[in-house]
C-alpha cells in the first residue's frame, strides 16, 4: 500500500514538471526514492536531437551545480550498458568486474564514487509508439539493484511525459513561428473583413476597380454619381463610400427621390417652417439638415423634379439649405451621393435633367457593371449569400451542386445581383432541409421554360461549348495555338469553331449577342 501511495505521489509530481530537464531530475529522485538503499546513485540520460549522444539530464543525489553542463555519453559505443540498453530497448544488468574500468555512463554519473561502484542496472525509457527517449542508470556498490514493477510504471509514465516535453522544446521555434503566423493571418483577415470597401463582393477586375475607387475617393467630400442597372448594388457602394470616409461616425441618410410626390419631396429634403402650408403644424428641419456631419444618398436622382434640381444645385454650391416658408438659409455639412439606373447623359440631352447639376454630381462617376459582364463573380457571390441564408434558415453547409454552374453562368440576369440572390433564397426555401446542395432544377425553377424551352439539346451544347472556347481564348490572350493545346483540339478545329462563333447569332432567349453568354474565368466549378 505504501508503494502504491508513493507511485501516485511521484506521478503527480512528474505531471506538474515543465520541460525535459525538470522531468528527468524528478524521475531520478522518484526512482531513487522507490528503490530505497539498493542504488547509491540514479542517473537519467536522454538522447540528444541528433541521436548521437546521451546527455545526463537528471541525477540523484545531485549537487547545486552538478548538472550545469550535462555530461555526454556516446550513443553508439555499445560496450557501454547504457548505449546497449537504449538501442536494444531492453533492460541491462552489469557488474564492474567485467570491465577494466567503469563504462562512460557510470563515470559520468558517479565521478566521486568511481572506486565504490560494483554493478549497475539500466532501464530504457520507452514512450508510446516504441519511441526510445533514453535510459535510467541505477549504480550500486554491491549486486545490481532490482527494479520493481512500480518503478517500471513510473518509468513508462515519465517516458510519455518526456516525449511531449522534448517535442515541444525541440520544435518550440517552429511552433512559436506558426503561432505568430496564425495570429498575424487572423489579424489581417479580420482587418480585411472590417475594411468598408470589402462589403462590395466580387473578385472580377471591374469590381476590384470599383473597390479601389471607393478607397481613393473616401478621403474627399466631393459628390459622387453612382449609375448602373437595377440590382447592381448601388446602395452597397454608397454605404461603402460613407463607411470608408471620415464621416463614418455621422449619419447616413438614404432618400428615394422617386418614392415621394414632388409636393412632399421639397419639404422632406429641405424642411419647412411651421404654418408654411396647410398641415405644417410644426417645424421640420428636413432630411438634409438631419444628416449634418454625415452623408446623404439621393437614390433615383434621375426622377427628381426640375424645381428640386435647382434647389439641390444651390445646396451643393453654397452648402446651405432653405426650408419651405423660410427666408433664411441654414448651413449644412453634408456629402451628397447620387444613384440612378437612368442614362444621365441622355436625360441631360433630352432636357429632363439639368446639365449644370449633372456635372456637379458627376465630378466622380462610378458606373457599376451588370452581373452578366462579370460572371466570374458568381461563385464568390453565391458563397457570400448562402452563408447568410444558412444562418437565417438554419441550413448549415448550403452550397451549389457543380452541375448547376453551367446553367447559372448562361442566364441573362436582367435583375443582376438582386435577381441572383432572390434565386438562391427561393431555392433554399423550396428545397427540403435534408438537402444542402442546390441543383440546377432547384435554382432554375420557373426559369428553365423561359430560358431553355425553345432550344434543343444540340443548341444548348453548342452554346456551352462556345462559352468555354471564349473563356480559354481570353485566358490565353487570343493565342490560338496555346488555346488549342489547352482544349486538346487541333488548331484547325479551333479556328473553325471560332469562325462559327463569330459569324452566328446566339439564339438563346433573353440574349441579344454572344457577349451575354460569355463565360469568364472562374465561373465553371
Amino acid at each position: 500500500m505504501t508503494e502504491v501511495r508513493a507511485l501516485k505521489e511521484w506521478m503527480g509530481r512528474l505531471r506538474a514538471c515543465f520541460g525535459a530537464t525538470a522531468v528527468a531530475q524528478c524521475l531520478a529522485r522518484a526512482v531513487a526514492g522507490m528503490s530505497g538503499t539498493r542504488a547509491c546513485a540514479v542517473g537519467v540520460f536522454l538522447l540528444d536531437q541528433g541521436g548521437g549522444a546521451l546527455l545526463l539530464e537528471g541525477r540523484h543525489p545531485c549537487g547545486a551545480d552538478a548538472l550545469a553542463e550535462p555530461a555526454a555519453v556516446p550513443a553508439w559505443e555499445l560496450d557501454d550498458p547504457l548505449a546497449f540498453s537504449v538501442h536494444g530497448g531492453k533492460p541491462c544488468r552489469v557488474g564492474s568486474e567485467l570491465y577494466a574500468g567503469l563504462p562512460a555512463s557510470l563515470e559520468a554519473l558517479c565521478p566521486d564514487l568511481a572506486g565504490d561502484i560494483r554493478s549497475a542496472a539500466v532501464e530504457p525509457l520507452v514512450a508510446p509508439g516504441d519511441v526510445v527517449m533514453g535510459g535510467v542508470v541505477l549504480a550500486s556498490r554491491g549486486r545490481p539493484a532490482v527494479v520493481s514493477e512500480h518503478v517500471r510504471i513510473v518509468l513508462d509514465y515519465a517516458a510519455a511525459i518526456l516525449d511531449g516535453a522534448v517535442f515541444k522544446s525541440r520544435h518550440r521555434p517552429l511552433v512559436d513561428g506558426l503561432s505568430q503566423d496564425c495570429v498575424r493571418f487572423e489579424r489581417e483577415a479580420r482587418d480585411a473583413r472590417e475594411r468598408p470597401e470589402n462589403i462590395i463582393v466580387g473578385t472580377s477586375e471591374s469590381i476590384e476597380a470599383i473597390r479601389s475607387m471607393v478607397v481613393n475617393i473616401s478621403a474627399s467630400d466631393v459628390p459622387v454619381l453612382i449609375t448602373g442597372e437595377t440590382g447592381t448594388g448601388k446602395e452597397v457602394v454608397a454605404t461603402a463610400i460613407h463607411n470608408a470616409s471620415s464621416r463614418r461616425h455621422g449619419p447616413f441618410v438614404q432618400i428615394n427621390c422617386a418614392a415621394l410626390p414632388s409636393n412632399l419631396l421639397e419639404s422632406e429634403l429641405f424642411g419647412h417652417r411651421k404654418g408654411a402650408f396647410s398641415g405644417a403644424e410644426a417645424e421640420h428641419q428636413g432630411l438634409l439638415r438631419s444628416a449634418n456631419g454625415g452623408t446623404v444618398l439621393l437614390d433615383e436622382i434621375g426622377d427628381m423634379p426640375p424645381e428640386m434640381q435647382a434647389k439641390l444645385l444651390r445646396t451643393l454650391q453654397e452648402h446651405t439649405v432653405r426650408p419651405v416658408g423660410d427666408v433664411r438659409s441654414h448651413a449644412v455639412n453634408i456629402r451628397i451621393l447620387a444613384a440612378t439606373n437612368m442614362d444621365m447623359r441622355a436625360a441631360v440631352e433630352e432636357g429632363m435633367f439639368r446639365r449644370d447639376l449633372y456635372h456637379r454630381l458627376a465630378l466622380v462617376h462610378l458606373k457599376l457593371p451588370p452581373l452578366r459582364e462579370r460572371l466570374e463573380d458568381l461563385p464568390v457571390l453565391a458563397r457570400h449569400h448562402l452563408a447568410h441564408l444558412a444562418v437565417r434558415y438554419r441550413r448549415p453547409g448550403l452550397r451549389i451542386a457543380p452541375e448547376a454552374w453551367a446553367a447559372l453562368s448562361s442566364l441573362p440576369y436582367m435583375g443582376n445581383v438582386r435577381e441572383f440572390f432572390s434565386m438562391l433564397e427561393r431555392a433554399v426555401i423550396l428545397t427540403g432541409k435534408e438537402s444542402a446542395a442546390l441543383s440546377s432544377r432547384d435554382l432554375l425553377e420557373g426559369e428553365s421554360e423561359r430560358k431553355y424551352g425553345a432550344l434543343k439539346l444540340n443548341d444548348l451544347v453548342r452554346t456551352y461549348e462556345s462559352s468555354v472556347i471564349l473563356e480559354v481564348m481570353k485566358f490565353y490572350d487570343n493565342r490560338t495555338r496555346e488555346a488549342a493545346s489547352a482544349l486538346g483540339v487541333p488548331i484547325r478545329t479551333l479556328n473553325h469553331k471560332l469562325s462559327r462563333i463569330g459569324g452566328t447569332q446566339v439564339s438563346m432567349a433573353g440574349l441579344s449577342d454572344d457577349s451575354h453568354c460569355r463565360s469568364r474565368r472562374g465561373t465553371h466549378v
